[in-house]
């Protein structure tokens, strides 16, 4: 059975590791401990049913997703914990805490160095394709980054042209007037996130409670869950 690397534990990469397990031996490289944290996309839904393939009806309830008009909020990085929990029930094999050293093409196939949690757990994996999504997951603590030659043709998601994004959680108390170029929707838990583009010009009276910064699309479309949740079925399709 042929051997596919998914590097990173964004939404997409997650979706397409759910497809692509069916037909092959799918492993997931995170760099942080655990997927989904810290949390690196807007957890924004515009269509609640793109979620029925990946998640249970219960997962959906534990998500609560909260009507905006339009669309849904939500805690993404809670969403990656379903999917991947879901992933690997599937036969997913899903690697945290580690880290790519090296990646080295040979002839069709390419051999990945990586190193685990302890500093002598290193292996390699002999993979048939690499999905490389890296570039949409946070730097690991101590600004530790995979070791991606930037040469290799490499498939990765395409969410167009990004920017550097500040992201933030506050009371949706606080978030009744935010300024025009803020994009703002609300959770369930009484918390709302607010994203600028750039540097935020603004700041909730009570404090963010999370901040977060992220590349996200230019393109309004392509920073929601449903474009991470469509590019995954894409990537997953072209194989």
């Amino acid at each position: 059975m042929k051997k596919i690397l998914c590097i990173g534990g964004s939404i997409s990469n997650l979706v397409t590791a759910h497809h692509l397990s069916k037909n092959y031996e799918v492993h997931l490289i995170e760099i942080h401990a655990e997927l989904g944290m810290p949390s690196s996309h807007p957890g924004f839904l515009s269509d609640l049913e793109k979620l029925s393939p990946y998640t249970t009806e219960d997962q959906i309830k534990f998500l609560r997703p909260y009507a905006n008009e339009p669309g849904w909020g939500l805690r993404s990085e809670w969403l990656c914990k379903h999917l991947a929990m879901n992933a690997a029930q599937q036969g997913v094999l899903i690697h945290t805490r580690t880290r790519i050293v090296s990646i080295l093409q040979q002839g069709e196939h390419y051999l990945v160095e990586y190193q685990g949690g302890g500093p002598t757990s290193s292996d390699t994996l002999l993979v048939d394709h690499i999905i490389d999504g890296s570039a949409g997951v946070p730097d690991a603590p101590g600004s530790r980054t995979h070791e991606i030659d930037a040469t290799l043709n490499l498939t990765r998601p395409d969410f167009g042209m990004t920017t550097a994004w500040f992201g933030g959680t506050a009371l949706t108390t606080d978030c009744t007037a935010l300024p025009e170029q803020a994009w703002g929707f609300q959770r369930a838990e009484g918390l709302s996130e607010v994203w600028f583009d750039g540097t935020p010009s603004w700041t909730p009276e009570h404090g963010w409670i999370e901040q977060i910064q992220s590349s996200l699309s230019s393109t309004a479309a392509q920073r929601t869950i449903d474009a991470q949740i469509d590019e995954g079925k894409r990537l997953a399709e072209a194989f």
